[in-house]
């Protein structure tokens, strides 16, 4: 009878979470994707909206996708899920070939798959804060073509549109003709005269107004002088791209445009400058533009349970079958930037809609449709004086702020030198509770920074911190570290260390240290029935000094550690080990019971024991471009034990193969089975295929297949739980 009541209990937890999946926060994990030149070199920095610890990355140096595997930092804020299929375009630019970043994965192993428009040599580092990666894209002069040397015209010669022999008849397609010929006639000597008085902006006017029209004699001349006419105004990356753009256009080897062209184009990398071209200072041409994507995602789960056990001397069997998974997930994600030599401003806005369809919830006094707006911010940056600020709803990378906040964070001066901030704003963590507010400043000096947090709840000091976090970045060695210490509870709330190390000889090690106990008043809230700290403080037997040591009573803390080590074996060969330690503290009983042994205001919440220590190894051999430039598959194990589980061991696979840029395959399959302390074992296989296929150039449609086969064994039970589930979305990127 206990394992039977224990079994039901285990089926109601699991069909709750289950669909607490539905309606739980699902957080867009991408904050930014941002380029620079860096000599030869360009260098794309992705951001994230939380810290996170860089693991590795796959395959080793030249490919057309990249997959960077990462954690998010265990003192980051977890109650969030964060989403899959995220996807955000690179700016536009000619520094680097197009490319895509997707989140995959996150509930399991968190990754970013970067996806390039063409293959490139790269390497991956963690980015100088803990919340970024930095893709460094290398230039490939080995794969310029053979430019020959040609001697360039200063002006283009333009001859006058060829005369028919026959007037064509009004209308006709042959008059259309005719008259769009002279009208680039007319545009092509404008432009000309233009660059022999060396007013660009005229001339880049001019042949923009001629490549307008409809094709004509005038057209593959024009696309080539627009470049030079950019070029010689100074804008090298505009030129860039009309030189790339003509040599698309137009093909032909022995064509002498082709070759100039060639010739202008690889110029361009040269630091010399050209013989009679104009150099001046290179400036920034304002410009606003709008990224990002609408997506939606169906998600459909069914489960059917069975469970055998003895029951009065007979074998008994309880069968069970339920839809746990109907929902509906749809994301916004718009920025629109303006950029100029003094400005780079931005307004954001990231929103999802959750929409659950299952009956049980669908006809409960309470919704479980949510909409919840994740970022809605403006953020003015100067970027000659300095000073910066962002209003509205925002995550920031430091300063102690514990999460997403409504409110202002602002900056001014050099973090080289010195920068001063200040934050202020209420919390925003989606609860029913009342929310804290908060103000702090801090100051940033080279790779130091030093922070003040001050935060209240209802009139209550919530937590009082002072903290400082240093950060390292040189090439393949990054260190970052933080400090966070309430200087009200006289406790450490923080101590993180986290680094990667590279080596010449393809050896990568990455470790990190995290202690973690985010004390804070409002934690005195868990367990009880209220969701008022006023509340606790009006019960009789309740003051501050008591509330504060319930705050403390019903605060856990966390240790966590990792070190793990890749080893490149060949081009195409990986092969990396990963050790983990983890323990959770435990809770003394807290709060009280009436006389009658009900529960008072407060709760009474039983002690704890702690988790203790659990130990995780895990192995993984890693193959890339074995018969495409895109392909990636992996062969992991692990092993893990603890208090609980005496042991457990995993086996998983993974592919990745690509048919082009339109079409897109990841299958896997991940094997479980432990046995714990109390005579209980466990397996589960899971095997799961993702497809993404490219309508067009913007929109996309992908889809998920998979199973998750359970079985639980105990002494005189045993339950098999069969899952089959699946989603299928599009997504418009903008």
């Amino acid at each position: 009878m206990k394992y039977r009541l224990l079994f039901k209990r285990y089926l109601s937890v699991s069909y709750f979470s289950l669909v607490a999946i539905t309606v739980s926060a699902v957080a867009a994990p991408l904050e930014d994707i941002s380029l620079q030149q860096r000599g030869d070199d360009a260098q794309a920095t992705i951001t994230l909206t939380t810290p996170v610890h860089f693991l590795r990355y796959v395959p080793g140096e030249k490919s057309r996708v990249v997959e960077i595997y990462y954690e998010r930092v265990p003192s980051s804020d977890q109650t969030e899920t964060w989403a899959d299929q995220e996807v955000r375009n690179s700016p536009a630019t000619s520094l680097t070939p197009a490319f895509t970043v997707t989140t995959r994965d996150q509930a399991t192993q968190p990754k970013l798959v970067v996806e390039f428009a063409r293959e490139v040599n790269f390497s991956v580092s963690a980015g100088s804060d803990s919340r970024s990666f930095v893709i460094t894209i290398k230039s490939d002069k080995s794969a310029a073509p053979e430019i020959s040397n040609l001697s360039l015209p200063y002006l283009p010669a333009v001859q006058p549109p060829v005369q028919q022999k026959a007037t064509p008849a009004a209308g006709s397609p042959e008059a259309m003709q005719a008259e769009n010929n002279q009208q680039a006639y007319k545009l092509m000597l404008a432009g000309r005269d233009a660059l022999s008085a060396k007013n660009y902006s005229a001339a880049t006017e001019a042949f923009n107004k001629l490549l307008m029209l409809p094709p004509n004699m005038y057209s593959q001349d024009a696309q080539e002088w627009v470049g030079v006419a950019r070029e010689r105004g100074g804008q090298q990356a505009k030129a860039k791209v009309e030189y790339e753009l003509y040599l698309k256009l137009y093909t032909t080897e022995g064509d002498p445009g082709v070759q100039r062209v060639k010739q202008r184009l690889a110029r361009l990398g040269s630091s010399e400058p050209s013989a009679k071209a104009e150099s001046p200072a290179r400036k920034i041409e304002p410009r606003s533009f709008v990224q990002g994507g609408i997506s939606s995602q169906y998600y459909f789960g069914q489960s059917n349970l069975q469970s055998t056990y003895q029951f009065n001397g007979t074998t008994q069997t309880d069968t069970y079958s339920m839809k746990d998974q109907s929902s509906l997930i749809s994301n916004v994600d718009a920025i629109g930037r303006y950029v100029s030599e003094n400005y780079d401003n931005r307004v954001v806005y990231r929103d999802v809609q959750m929409q659950n369809f299952l009956p049980a919830q669908t006809n409960s006094t309470q919704s479980t449709n949510t909409n919840r707006t994740y970022a809605a911010y403006f953020e003015l940056k100067n970027r000659t004086a300095d000073y910066s600020t962002r209003v509205g709803r925002q995550t920031t990378g430091g300063a102690g702020v514990m999460g997403r906040f409504d409110g202002v964070y602002a900056g001014v001066g050099s973090a080289q030198n010195i920068r001063v901030n200040g934050v202020a704003g209420q919390l925003v963590d989606f609860t029913s509770s009342n929310q804290p507010t908060f103000y702090g400043f801090s100051v940033d000096k080279g790779p130091v920074s030093v922070y003040f947090q001050n935060q209240t709840i209802e009139g209550i000091l919530d937590r009082r911190a002072v903290g400082a976090e240093v950060r390292y970045f040189e090439g393949k060695k990054t260190a970052y570290s933080a400090i966070d210490y309430d200087i009200y509870y006289n406790a450490l709330n923080t101590l993180m260390f986290t680094g990667t190390y590279g080596m010449e000889t393809g050896t990568t090690f990455n470790f990190i240290a995290d202690y973690r106990k985010n004390l804070s008043t409002r934690n005195a809230l868990n367990g009880a029935s209220t969701t008022s700290v006023q509340d606790l403080l009006a019960m009789p037997t309740m003051n501050e000094a008591l509330l504060k040591q319930l705050a403390q009573d019903r605060t856990v803390s966390t240790a966590y550690s990792q070190i793990g080590v890749m080893q490149k074996l060949s081009a195409n060969w990986q092969a990396g080990v990963d050790m983990k330690l983890a323990n959770t503290s435990g809770l003394s009983a807290s709060g009280s019971l009436n006389i009658d042994g009900t529960q008072t205001v407060a709760g009474y919440m039983t002690a704890t024991p702690a988790t203790g220590l659990e130990k995780t190894v895990t192995a993984q051999l890693i193959a890339s471009n074995l018969y495409s430039n895109a392909d990636i598959t992996t062969f992991g194990t692990s092993y893990v034990t603890s208090d609980y589980v005496q042991n457990g061991e995993t086996l998983f696979i993974y592919n990745r193969m690509s048919f082009g840029r339109e079409f897109s395959l990841d299958s896997s399959w991940n094997f479980y089975q432990q046995t714990d302390n109390y005579g209980a074992s466990l397996s589960r296989n899971m095997p799961m295929v993702h497809a993404t296929y490219q309508v067009v150039q913007d929109i996309s449609i992908n889809a998920d297949l998979g199973a998750e086969l359970t079985t639980t064994t105990g002494p005189i039970q045993t339950s098999t739980n069969t899952r089959i589930f699946t989603s299928l979305g599009f997504r418009w990127n903008f």
